[in-house]
């Protein structure tokens, strides 16, 4: 089978087209630690800069191949990241751990994609109150009580419609995925 390399220009597409998925692999394995995600990830796609040449892909198109490459990269920029942190914090995971879910994060990639592409229309399908309320809760890390101090509520009724969003959310996610044969 013939074996592909990667343009400069197409390097720069896929990492722009994969961002998410690598962040939410690296956010899986850092303990969701936004400082050291931003971190890992620009050391990553560095890397993956630095080794570009050495890039093969057999597939008519490079994304998954490319995806696969760059989260084995940023498994090993994890593990660096988490020795040199050991220094000054202990780590949430063990390295163990982070091969593990590394390994599962890679080998059903498709399946977590898919739950973000339909979390992604399941939230849209929701009332413009329920999807403001996720933006300031989840979006923008308010508590309970700010939010509900913003929308003039009690922090329980907040936290109650909360609790039904995610209930919706989730069986929205379910039938979806239900639908794509995933479950």
């Amino acid at each position: 089978m013939a074996q592909n390399s990667l343009t400069a220009d197409a390097f720069i597409l896929l990492v722009a087209r994969h961002d998410r998925r690598l962040r939410g692999f690296v956010a899986s394995l850092v303990a969701f630690d936004p400082e050291a995600i931003d971190e890992v990830v620009q050391t990553t796609c560095l890397v993956a800069w630095q080794k570009l040449a050495s890039f093969q892909y057999a597939e008519t198109t490079a994304d998954n191949e490319f995806v696969r490459w760059l989260c084995t990269i940023a498994r090993f920029e994890v593990l660096t990241y988490l020795r040199n942190r050991k220094k000054h914090t202990p780590p949430a995971f063990s390295e163990k751990l982070i091969d593990e879910l590394a390994t599962e994060q890679d080998r059903d990639s498709d399946y977590y994609e898919a739950r973000r592409r339909v979390l992604t229309d399941c939230v849209v399908k929701l009332p413009h109150h329920q999807r403001e309320t996720l933006r300031l809760r989840y979006g923008q890390g308010l508590s309970c009580k700010e939010v509900a101090d913003r929308q003039g509520r009690s922090a329980g009724a907040v936290a109650a419609l909360l609790a039904r969003v995610r209930q919706t959310l989730e069986q929205c996610i379910l039938t979806s995925l239900k639908r794509e044969g995933y479950c």
